[in-house]
């Protein structure tokens, strides 16, 4: 699965960053009563975008899409990115953060695949120049696990605990349950 795809760099990454915050800013600004779901994988190490990866991105856009549908929450703009980083989606509906933050938190523990999903759900402050975000802890949930060991994402990401490989070999598992399915 890992061995087709462009590598990016630190720095990609960094860049990618940046140019996605000033695109949230951008979107909130244009559309400033509105809550920002913005998608995207959470993918280690240096291949962030191939065939397989945007399959698990499409996969998850779909739960995106289909979740706000059943609550008969319209989509008021969309906007899918495609860099060299991996996939992005762009989402603006107009409902209230916490509702949208609690939702996106369901998809994201609805499966184990899920657990490479990022999904971020943002506003503007009552300033218009803030932008706001509610994590988990906000919400008084756990923090999200590691996709391979159970414990917090945030601890196994810090020591380093699993090998690139380690994690390469976890995800292949997960994502060819899905590519077995299309």
């Amino acid at each position: 699965m890992f061995s087709t795809g462009s590598q990016v760099s630190l720095q990609d990454v960094l860049q990618a960053r940046d140019e996605r915050v000033s695109r949230q800013k951008d979107l909130l600004a244009v559309y400033p009563k509105s809550t920002l779901i913005n998608f995207k994988c959470n993918i280690p190490g240096p291949i962030k975008s191939n065939h397989y990866i945007k399959a698990l991105f499409e996969h998850g856009l779909v739960q995106i899409q289909e979740e706000l549908e059943r609550k008969s929450i319209a989509i008021r703009h969309q906007e899918l990115v495609d860099p060299m980083t991996g996939p992005e989606a762009y989402l603006l509906v107009e409902k209230p953060l916490r509702q949208i933050k609690e939702m996106m938190i369901v998809i994201e523990e609805g499966s184990d695949l899920a657990r490479l999903y990022d999904i971020d759900v943002l506003s503007l402050g009552e300033s218009q120049d803030e932008v706001l975000s509610l994590s988990r802890q906000d919400l008084g949930l756990l923090p999200r696990l590691c996709f391979v060991c159970d414990d917090t994402a945030k601890n196994c990401g810090r020591s380093r605990r699993h090998s690139l490989e380690e994690m390469y070999a976890t995800i292949e598992e997960l994502v060819q349950s899905l590519t077995e399915k299309m």
